[in-house]
């Protein structure tokens, strides 16, 4: 996984310092319309939250079979204090620990991961979650993203972003042109209360 891991980069492994950025930035908000624009799961729905973090979109979601998978123990961790009863909460590597649960999926949530991944680990985790999908389930990226004519806050916080590979729209649309999905896509300019742009993807299973 490619990003910035030292100083100022390692506290946003830290699940209380984590919030309290997004809290600054509008995030609460943000949940709520990613939860109901973007994902719109449905109650008993089967969901995937690869790179879950500490769990913070369980909240808005309806009562649904949620699985949240991540790499950092601590934001695991945090999950299962807050969310246990909710859900089940592993520490992994999707590609590795859900062999076992093919196309048993409805929704699968990706959310700020693929602009931490080269263009090779990033093709091979869709792939993957394309193999966990069921037919007709949606795959669901969101990224921050290069764009012609930013805006100069924009391009700075994404310049300042602890991962190293944000995409141009092109770049993450490549990455999805051998799957089996049929792909809608979507610039958002205004998820959070300052400037920032956002890549959302919508992969549907064939």
């Amino acid at each position: 996984m490619a990003q910035r891991v030292s100083n100022i980069y390692g506290l946003v492994r830290q699940p209380k310092f984590y919030e309290g950025v997004q809290v600054l930035l509008g995030a609460q908000d943000s949940r709520v319309r990613y939860a109901r624009d973007i994902l719109r799961a449905k109650a008993g729905m089967k969901v995937l939250d690869v790179g879950c973090g500490p769990a913070t979109i369980l909240p808005y979601l309806p009562e649904v079979d949620y699985t949240g998978i991540d790499l950092n123990e601590k934001h695991i961790a945090h999950a299962k204090r807050e969310f246990g009863s909710r859900g089940r909460f592993l520490v992994g590597d999707v590609t590795q620990s859900l062999a076992r649960e093919a196309e048993s999926f409805d929704l699968i949530i990706v959310s700020a991961l693929l602009h931490h991944l080269d263009d090779g680990s990033a093709r091979q985790l869709l792939g993957e979650l394309c193999k966990l999908a069921k037919s007709g389930a949606r795959i669901i990226t969101f990224d921050c993203v290069w764009l012609a004519r930013q805006n100069p806050v924009a391009w700075t916080l994404i310049r300042l972003d602890s991962g190293l590979n944000v995409r141009h729209a092109s770049g993450y649309l490549q990455l999805v042109e051998d799957l089996p999905v049929t792909v809608e896509h979507q610039v958002f300019r205004d998820f959070l209360r300052i400037p920032y742009d956002h890549f959302c993807m919508t992969l549907t299973k064939a």
